[in-house]
């Protein structure tokens, strides 16, 4: 799923989708936006709520590849993921889990300076991993 979701040219093939928030349950849209989240297609049709936070880094979150899903369900992924290369990814989250990971994960380098590639089954797996 990573390679779907990230790759070092997603961030410059993702376009920003138009007009599907409408499409998109209340309960998450309105998380989503109030979050400063934006719609993209990262390719392929993949989709996923994206914002740039900075440190030329951006974190996306997405059901199954949609904008939408049941909050409630553990089938939400977060990552955070860099401009060259690099992510750290946590699947298997809830709604409330994965905008919860987005604001904690850590910027996708190891201690030792080299790239984090790394998918993860839980956000404390990652964030014990990368400390």
């Amino acid at each position: 799923m990573a390679d779907r979701f990230y790759d070092e040219g997603t961030h410059r093939r993702a376009k920003p989708v138009e007009g599907v928030e409408s499409t998109v349950r209340a309960a998450v849209r309105m998380v989503a936006v109030a979050e400063g989240f934006t719609p993209i297609d990262t390719g392929d049709g993949y989709l996923a709520w994206s914002k740039d936070i900075g440190q030329r880094t951006h974190v996306m979150f997405t059901c199954n590849g949609k904008l939408d899903g049941d909050p409630e369900a553990a089938e939400w992924v977060a990552g955070r993921y860099g401009e060259k290369g690099g992510f750290v990814e946590v699947n298997g989250l809830t709604l409330d889990k994965a905008i919860e990971a987005v604001k904690i994960l850590p910027i996708p380098m190891r201690n030792d300076g080299s790239v984090a590639e790394s998918i993860y089954p839980s956000l404390e797996q990652a964030m014990s991993d990368l400390s």
